[in-house]
């Protein structure tokens, strides 16, 4: 299953790459993530792998993830494992004015087992549900770093 969202954000790009970035910051905007940490750093990034806890309906979820892209300001990918399924997840970031940026989100989902069998339902509900974790989470790393680049930090 594939995903694609896009989001205009009134701040410069390094302002909106540092939301993408930062571990800690990561958890302010990420629905249900609780924990994220990194187990390997490399200098260039690439390489780099964390583990990361969701809270989904009250069980924890346990994911494992490796930076396989990384231009700084640019473009950062992952590749995130999880028991039930897998992410490729691509985020790239372009200045539309010094002050306002594009951040595109694609996503990729490769379920895992059973899960294989309910993905056509599963991508069929996600197109008419009223709920859009990635639009919420979305919604939430703009309004964060709108309030950032207004405030000069």
């Amino acid at each position: 299953m594939k995903i694609t969202k896009r989001t205009h954000i009134n701040a410069p790009v390094a302002t909106v790459f540092s939301w993408l970035e930062d571990n800690d910051r990561l958890r302010q905007w990420i629905p249900n993530l609780i924990e994220d940490e990194a187990l390997i750093e490399t200098p260039e990034r690439v390489g780099s792998r964390f583990r990361q806890v969701y809270l989904e309906n009250g069980k924890r979820m346990e994911m494992t993830g490796e930076i396989t892209e990384f231009v700084e300001n640019e473009r950062m990918r992952v590749d995130i494992t999880g028991n039930m399924f897998d992410l490729d997840v691509e985020y790239t970031v372009l200045a539309i004015t010094d002050s306002k940026t594009e951040l595109t989100q694609n996503t990729e989902i490769q379920f895992k087992g059973i899960m294989r069998l309910f993905a056509p339902i599963m991508s069929l509900m996600s197109k008419f549900s009223s709920q859009d974790p990635q639009a919420e989470a979305h919604e939430k790393l703009k309004t964060m770093a709108e309030a950032e680049y207004q405030a000069g930090i």
